[in-house]
């Protein structure tokens, strides 16, 4: 259906390795172990929302933010509150409106899928409240810092709903951040992977470190069209393998690579216009994240033009991720 181009890899790896990721502007390194507690809360609880962001989007700090940037943003400026299990319980669709508003008035808010995201929170706080006394440093401390294995941090995170994930793509991101911040130091970070989300599979599939080999597929891919479950985490399994090949062949982290890819994926190969390589020159250095990112002299062109498959041919430049409706990313 797709596999991995381990030729594709090595180049992708080859451009990789001329760069360097730049630490991450969201890593925050605790001083006591009372910070390590707030962080290891508030970031479990960020994260457990952090589906669909695409509709967040406003002004923090004078800034333009959005997605990401603003769910984090804005959750920060009420930091004891999101990271505390009791509040987190009792939190209502106004409230969380207010807080993901510029000036926390909720009828400005642009937050979308608010029962679900409520219900994400409030299934969060109840167990940690019930089996960790409210503390998602407990469930790190319990678990001995290992991700897999019986009583492992995956094993425990997956009886909260938000993290059930077959690809676990937000109790990687948990507990990448929280590894990369000293907060949840890990004894097994050979388990840690790539956070599968649509900006992974969209920069995968053009750049041809995977190829699909399913015509029914590639069909979808193309046109967008809707998939199945079992379809949509065959082609996330594919793709973090094919991004496993290329962080050993770069020596690079998992972390940095999570974050070069992830960037890459909402800059020059966004969803909302066609890839910046080949002939198209960039249009948003003002607002682009990936030259914040990471150390790259951008000349108006994306770092991997003319390795990227996509680069150099349309066939695959035109795919897509898969089309689905989800919680996990």
């Amino acid at each position: 259906m797709i596999v991995v181009d381990e030729s594709q890899c090595k180049a992708i790896a080859g451009r990789l390795r001329q760069q360097t990721v730049r630490a991450d502007a969201y890593l925050f390194v605790p001083a006591t172990p009372a910070e390590a507690r707030r962080e290891a809360n508030y970031w479990t609880f960020v994260i457990a929302i952090c589906q669909h962001t695409k509709s967040l989007e406003g002004r923090i700090d004078q800034r333009w933010r959005r997605g990401w940037d603003y769910l984090v943003r804005a959750s920060r400026r009420v930091l004891d509150e999101f990271a505390s299990a009791q509040a987190m319980a009792a939190i209502d669709a106004d409230r969380l409106r207010s807080i993901f508003s510029d000036d926390f008035d909720p009828a400005h808010s642009t937050v979308d899928r608010i029962d679900e995201r409520l219900g994400q929170l409030h299934q969060v706080a109840e167990a940690l409240l019930a089996g960790y006394d409210g503390e998602a440093m407990n469930l790190y401390c319990r678990a001995g810092g290992r991700l897999r294995g019986p009583g492992g941090i995956f094993e425990r995170l997956a009886h909260m709903p938000p993290f059930l994930d077959p690809l676990e793509k937000k109790a990687h991101l948990l507990t990448g951040q929280l590894d990369a911040a000293g907060v949840w130091p890990l004894e097994d970070p050979e388990n840690l992977k790539v956070c599968m989300d649509y900006h992974a599979m969209r920069v995968a599939l053009r750049t041809g470190i995977v190829e699909v080999t399913d015509p029914g597929l590639l069909i979808a891919l193309k046109q967008r069209a809707r998939v199945s479950d079992e379809i949509n985490h065959a082609v996330r399994r594919a793709v973090s393998d094919a991004c496993d090949r290329v962080i050993a062949l770069s020596g690079v982290s998992v972390f940095e690579f999570d974050k070069w890819i992830w960037h890459l994926g909402r800059s020059c190969c966004f969803y909302d216009h066609e890839p910046i390589c080949g002939t198209r020159t960039c249009h948003k250095m003002d607002i682009c994240t990936y030259i914040q990112a990471v150390d790259y002299a951008c000349p108006g062109r994306c770092s991997l033009d003319g390795a990227c498959k996509g680069s150099r041919d349309d066939f695959y430049k035109a795919f897509w991720e898969t089309n689905v409706y989800t919680e996990f990313y």
